[in-house]
């Protein structure tokens, strides 16, 4: 297991700047994920780790060690790419073994780790299969025996799951995730996917622009985002604006808002008062109007059933519309009345102290 450290890396390409002074600390065995859109850096980042784009300035080291300017070979890593990169000539067996043979292992070795990888993965019937005659999930994990076949100081994976349907995808993060944990090797994930990063990382790097936007545990980040542009990137939300009531002890401010009064301990606001608030559409409770529950009215003005949850769209009597997210146990109609509850705790002013 190696710590990896990232200080101050810089990537111009031209007069862009791809990636722009990020610093990053991976412990040890720790499975970090690079999240963000397109064109925001985590592609390049992975590469500059890997070596395969040189950095501007700034330090990447593998415990203690600058290698900066170490070439991608020396470098000790294992690289997943979103297209599994096989040879499509040789075998499974042989796309494992080539690895070794460019490090001059012995033969013996090589089938050795070859067959163990293989029983890791869950592919010891598949030595003699070429890519072509594997499914997508299959080549998946071939790639990733490839890259763990030569027993890499540090595993780079790059979208891998990009070109794999909906539920292969599901059961393939459950995978990456298991197997990364028996191996104990430390991990950098590459995905644009919020559901990706939240359920497999340790921790998740949220980037913007070449920079890190956030960076912590992943409920941390779905909880107490830090600013509003991760909070509408990192699942779905509701954006509150609340007014400062008053400030009690300890700092906690009461605030007013369509859905009830709240407080909220540190809660940032502007020169007038206002407080700008974050709530998470499971977090909101529903009512039949006539349940007689205390709440805040409000209209069902849209429902979308997906199996095991529902979504809709809410209307309240103040004017304002949220979403909400439940499971199916009570159904609600577009038109019908509800009462809706929240929770004090479950709001997050934007920029509260964590």
């Amino acid at each position: 297991m190696t710590e990896v450290s990232i200080e101050a890396l810089t990537k111009h390409y031209g007069a862009s700047l791809a990636v722009n002074g990020i610093s990053v600390k991976i412990a040890k065995g720790e499975f970090i994920s690079l999240l963000g859109p397109s064109g925001c850096g985590k592609t390049t980042t992975l590469k500059m780790i890997a070596g395969f784009e040189d950095a501007t300035s700034g330090a990447i080291r593998f415990d203690g060690q600058d290698v900066v300017h170490v070439p991608a070979e020396k470098r000790d890593i294992g690289m997943v790419f979103q297209n599994y990169a096989l040879f499509p000539h040789m075998t499974v067996a042989q796309n494992l073994a080539f690895g070794l043979e460019m490090r001059r292992r012995p033969k013996r070795e090589i089938a050795e780790r070859t067959a163990r990888v293989l029983d890791m993965v869950q592919l010891s019937g598949y030595a003699d299969r070429y890519p072509r005659q594997l499914s997508g999930g299959q080549q998946q994990r071939v790639a990733l025996a490839r890259a763990l076949v030569i027993e890499p100081r540090i595993l780079l994976l790059d979208e891998p799951l990009a070109n794999l349907d909906a539920k292969l995808r599901e059961e393939m993060r459950v995978f990456i995730r298991d197997l990364q944990k028996r191996v104990g090797i430390t991990t950098v994930y590459v995905t644009h996917d919020q559901a990706e990063a939240m359920t497999m990382s340790d921790r998740v790097v949220v980037m913007f622009g070449g920079q890190i936007a956030q960076y912590g545990a992943p409920a941390d980040i779905y909880d107490r985002p830090a600013s509003l542009e991760v909070a509408q990137f990192v699942g779905q939300v509701n954006i509150l604006s609340g007014r400062l009531l008053s400030t009690e002890a300890n700092d906690i401010s009461v605030i007013d808002t369509a859905l009830g009064t709240v407080r909220i301990g540190n809660a940032p606001r502007s020169t007038d008062g206002t407080v700008t608030l974050v709530l998470r559409p499971e977090a909101v409770e529903l009512f039949p109007e006539s349940a007689g529950q205390t709440g805040t009215p409000a209209t069902i003005t849209a429902s979308y059933y997906s199996g095991s949850l529902i979504d809709y769209r809410l209307a309240l009597d103040s004017g304002d519309t949220i979403n909400v997210q439940t499971f199916p146990r009570s159904r609600f109609s577009p038109g019908d009345r509800v009462t809706v509850k929240v929770d004090g705790d479950r709001f997050w002013a934007l920029g509260a102290a964590a």
